[in-house]
């Protein structure tokens, strides 16, 4: 017969294999993330035409005083992600920022641990050159 006392690490061990892996499977990963953070209308509108890269930083943080949310421009995937938790990236709508934190891809959208803003964001737009 099998002792039983014997069996109990190696199940609380198989336990803990499964939650670990349904839990990397469930789309979500801890990450350090880089983009530009801005509101949800101005962002979309730029991405529907290819375009993931900065707005305008004074129309971003009227927009999200107005009640759009906050979304992070990711330029290196080419894909817009909700901000799960909105205060916390409020300061530096506009602001080209790194985000460590949960990221789900299949959601698209990223959790902030912790924010740390690389580039603050100014209003640039194309003009076009001057020809001599």
């Amino acid at each position: 017969m099998r002792n039983p006392a014997r069996l109990f690490p190696l199940g609380l061990l198989l336990a803990l294999a499964v939650c670990g892996l349904a839990q990397q499977t469930g789309g979500q990963s801890e990450t350090a993330i880089r983009g530009w953070l801005s509101d949800e209308g101005c962002a979309r509108g730029r991405a529907e035409s290819g375009t993931f890269t900065a707005t305008n930083p004074t129309c971003a943080r009227e927009c999200v005083a107005k009640g759009k949310k906050i979304v992070l421009i990711d330029p290196d995937r080419k894909m817009i992600f909700e901000i799960a938790n909105q205060n916390l990236a409020r300061k530096n709508v506009g602001d080209y920022v790194e985000i460590a934190g949960q990221l789900d891809l299949q959601a698209k959208s990223v959790r902030i641990d912790s924010l740390r803003m690389l580039e603050r964001g100014t209003a640039s737009c194309d003009r076009p050159k001057l020809s001599n």
